[in-house]
């Protein structure tokens, strides 16, 4: 039976070609980002093989001629098939502008010195975009006099400078030095708890974001989001680009939308963005200059709590494993921030450099695989749970309407039952069978919410695999970030709980004949 079943699979099943139930069982996904060191045809076949469920694209650094490369690559590696692909916009960004050095000696990274106690001019004069000096900087955001007063902070290049504002004059905005440092032109500017009136989206951006449509990205991590309205525009946006290039725009999902939080105004509207967007990305770099460093890993916690309560995914990035860009082994610390994220029961965990442009980046892919199940195995053993902390923020949410995913009322109930059974039996694992567009309430919008609320669990995450079967290549790639879930591709869908079951054997994620729990068709069964 199991041949004859095995024959609706996708022939690219990228499940079938690493038999899992033979290994631990990585439930946390990982997102890596592919970039120089990785988008060739070996590193990057590496990288699926060492552990990457969505391969991140920067759009701040990318070209859309090395997108498609990294595409490419990673749909011809084995198993690449159903790995999810995430373009990250470059966002609305503040920055600084041309440093005359820089155009006198046509040395790009030529640098100027900023000395501690000396004053600083900062304005919006384009004259001086080419022409800044270490009096003198021209900043691209033509609202930044009306925005400051004096006493805020200016943060240069991730906090590198630190100046504060002394008075704002008819020229720009006069700012102390406070610590002395060289910096490059164009670096990024965060002006720390002030609340700026940037859109949701630069022309960039969108360019980007519709050519990414055209190329079948899963999902977009948002840079800068700072409130729902802004979700609700690129969702507008990614909307009139899905109609106009998907192939199948009323059957097929839109791309996801991962909110990234890295600013004090996100963390103001983290309620309502998680309402709206798809899933959170805990942007910790920019978030630790907006805020103080001692509280990052605390909202890092609140974030994925929250993701976790409403069954949406969670993304814990930056520096995770920082010194593998340099080194074969990263450092005790890093270890324990990955494995903080995981006793979270964060979805999944990000490789910025480490991954795109550091010298061991496969090896680092597999390096935090490892961590990440370390981490798994003693959950069960000491049948750890975050569970309490998740379950104190469900009223909350929502009361806010940060409710989750679309779902009718009788799927939902099914769905948080499924875990509980799971348990009761013993399951080895959870086979979710998610619904024909016919059955779904909201055809896009509902396709994977199934396996998400089960992911979601009720008590607790459940630790144990969600195996989800779709006719959907799309909604499987989509899936690939959610915690636990291990799509499959078929051609047709079960017709009963048992075949469900042994599609999940034939495609050797579970042991031949070890008790699973179905969700299937309106019924939770158990075999």
């Amino acid at each position: 039976m199991a041949a004859r079943l095995f024959s609706r699979l996708s022939p690219r099943l990228s499940l079938a070609a690493r038999p899992l139930c033979t290994a631990p069982l990585k439930l946390t996904k990982l997102v890596a980002t592919i970039g120089p060191a990785s988008e060739a045809e070996l590193p990057l076949r590496a990288c699926v093989a060492a552990g990457m469920n969505v391969m991140r694209v920067n759009f701040s650094h990318a070209t859309v001629e090395e997108f498609l490369l990294r595409r490419r690559n990673l749909r011809a590696a084995p198993g690449g098939e159903h790995v999810g692909v995430m373009l990250d916009t470059k966002g609305p960004e503040i920055r600084m502008g041309g440093l005359r050095v820089c155009r006198e000696s046509g040395e790009r990274k030529a640098k100027v010195l900023m000395e501690a106690g000396k004053d600083v001019l900062l304005t919006t004069d384009p004259k001086y975009d080419g022409d800044s000096d270490a009096s003198t900087l021209y900043v691209g955001y033509e609202a930044l006099a009306s925005k400051l007063s004096p006493g805020d902070k200016v943060l240069l290049d991730d906090g590198l400078v630190i100046l504060v504002v002394s008075k704002v004059t008819k020229d720009g905005v006069v700012c102390t030095i406070t610590n002395t440092s060289e910096i490059g032109e164009r670096k990024g500017v965060n002006l720390p708890g002030v609340v700026t009136d940037l859109p949701p989206m630069s022309e960039k951006d969108k360019i980007d974001i519709a050519f990414g449509v055209q190329h079948d990205i899963d999902m977009v991590a948002a840079s800068f989001v700072r409130n729902a309205e802004g979700v609700r525009e690129i969702r507008r946006f990614l909307e009139e680009c899905h109609n106009k290039y998907a192939p199948e725009p009323d059957e097929t999902p839109l791309p996801l939308i991962i909110a990234k939080v890295e600013s004090t105004e996100a963390l103001a509207n983290l309620d309502e963005i998680i309402a709206e967007a798809d899933g959170l990305m805990v942007a910790r770099g920019d978030l630790g200059v907006e805020i103080p460093l001692e509280e990052v890993i605390t909202w890092q916690k609140e974030m994925v709590s929250a993701c976790v309560a409403v069954g949406k995914p969670v993304v814990v990035a930056t520096q995770m494993l920082e010194t593998m860009q340099k080194n074969p082994r990263p450092t005790r610390a890093e270890v324990a921030d990955v494995t903080n994220a995981v006793l979270d029961d964060t979805d999944a965990v990000m490789l910025s450099g480490e991954s795109a442009n550091g010298l061991y980046p496969d090896h680092s892919v597999a390096t935090q695989a490892s961590i990440c199940v370390a981490a798994e195995e003693w959950m069960r053993k000491v049948e750890y749970s975050a569970a309490a902390y998740h379950n104190a923020t469900i009223d909350r949410l929502e009361q806010s309407g940060g409710g989750g995913v679309w779902l009718t009322n009788e799927d939902a109930a099914l769905a948080a039952s499924a875990s509980m059974l799971a348990e009761d039996v013993g399951a080895s694992a959870i086979v979710v069978v998610e619904p024909p567009l016919e059955q779904l309430l909201h055809a896009r919008e509902s396709q994977g919410a199934l396996t998400r609320a089960v992911a979601k669990g009720t008590d607790a995450r459940p630790m144990l695999p969600i195996v989800a079967i779709s006719t959907s290549l799309k909604v499987c790639r989509q899936l690939s970030i959610s915690r636990g879930v291990f799509p499959i591709r078929v051609t047709q869908l079960p017709e009963s709980p048992a075949e469900a079951a042994e599609l999940a054997f034939a495609a050797a994620l579970l042991p031949e004949g070890s008790p699973v729990v179905v969700l299937c068709d309106g019924s939770l069964t158990a075999l």
